[in-house]
């Protein structure tokens, strides 16, 4: 039982490192050339309360929008956003909105809140809110979707491509984007005639196809990416008789974010949830072990049977001890029969006083 109570306490506290609570977000946003965004981050109340809050671009342009400390002016750190942020809440509250107006497409990029919280005799901590956002600001009328991909430095992203519309058109090629200014830039092209591969070598760019419910679908996989090939990747199919004329990223757009940890070395995420799972495995098997025991030996002990009627009656004496007796008291009343000693006779003894006729194991 001690080490069942070891294993369940060890599983605790392996389920409680991955933790099964709320885990953090991530928003996607769309706004086109003029328009607004709202930021709504917020933490889980607890104490001491945050003193302050920090807004940061993490992508495209990694720096600090502005830091908030308690009831001074918030400190904006580009001049150019002092007039278009506004700011709302408190960080004592655990709840921070910050408003972007006049969005420009240099706005484009992913932002994280921090709250500030004050440690005694330590370093001040900095909690994340509880989402992340990818904000996307389009310089043209044209409309996307975008999808997170997130992976990991030495990982790969998958990105699937569909014919517009789920036309049956004969595909000849297929032709990949990528923006992480203003403008984007192709960095694959592959048809029957050519193929180029600008940014990526030829050995980290797989192209398949595979069957879907919208018709073919055409996959192309970027192998082995860094932190630097974080950007928006939209792919367009090269159909026949439509040339590819457009400068601009596909209504389908896939937002790539490799996270600056190496596959398979620094994901203690997964390495938490594979010992728990271990440790979950080994416990149900400790426990159906100790279980099994502790039927079967109920089932022996009610199987186990009764014991002979011989054995009741004179204690624990063998039966070949029983027979030994039994002749001693057959040899005794032959001799005294009629209260006289009976003359001794010769004897064979190689047969038994019955004439051969009982047999026994028992040796003396």
């Amino acid at each position: 039982m001690k080490r069942i109570r070891y294993l369940a306490y060890l599983w605790t506290v392996v389920i409680t490192q991955i933790g099964f609570g709320v885990s953090g977000s991530f928003l996607h946003l769309e706004r086109q050339q003029g328009e607004s965004v709202e930021f709504s981050c917020h933490i889980e109340p607890g104490s001491p309360l945050p003193y302050g809050f920090y807004l940061k671009r993490t992508w495209l342009q990694p720096r600090i929008v502005f830091f908030w400390y308690q009831n001074d002016p918030p400190d904006v750190k580009d001049a150019a956003d002092k007039g278009r942020l506004s700011i709302s809440g408190d960080p004592s509250s655990h709840a921070v909105n910050v408003s972007f107006s006049q969005l420009k497409a240099a706005d484009t990029d992913r932002y994280s809140c921090e709250f500030m919280v004050e440690r005694n005799g330590k370093e001040d901590e900095k909690i994340p809110g509880r989402t992340e956002f990818f904000l996307y600001v389009s310089s043209d009328d044209v409309s996307v979707d975008v999808e997170l991909v997130q992976t990991c430095v030495g990982g790969s992203a998958v990105l699937p491509c569909h014919t517009p519309n789920g036309e049956g058109l004969a595909v000849e090629g297929v032709s990949l984007k990528r923006q992480k200014g203003r403008t984007p830039v192709e960095v694959v092209y592959h048809s029957k005639q050519h193929h180029s591969s600008n940014h990526f070598p030829a050995e980290r760019v797989q192209l398949s196809s595979a069957p879907s419910p919208h018709g073919i679908t055409y996959n192309v996989t970027l192998q082995q990416l860094q932190v630097e090939d974080s950007a928006l990747y939209s792919c367009q199919l090269l159909l026949h008789g439509r040339p590819d004329c457009s400068t601009h990223l596909e209504r389908r757009t896939f937002f790539v974010s490799v996270q600056g940890e190496e596959c398979g070395c620094s994901n203690s995420s997964a390495l938490l949830y594979a010992l728990s799972a271990a440790v979950g495995a080994l416990l149900l098997l400790l426990f159906g072990f100790v279980l099994m025991s502790k039927v079967k030996a109920r089932s022996g002990a009610k199987m186990q049977p009764p014991p002979p009627v011989y054995e009741e009656m004179v204690g624990v004496q063998s039966p070949c001890g029983k027979l030994a007796s039994l002749r001693l008291e057959e040899a005794e009343s032959a001799e005294y029969s009629n209260g006289q000693r009976r003359k001794a006779t010769s004897e064979n003894h190689y047969e038994s006083p019955r004439g051969g006729l009982l047999r026994t194991n028992c040796h003396t």
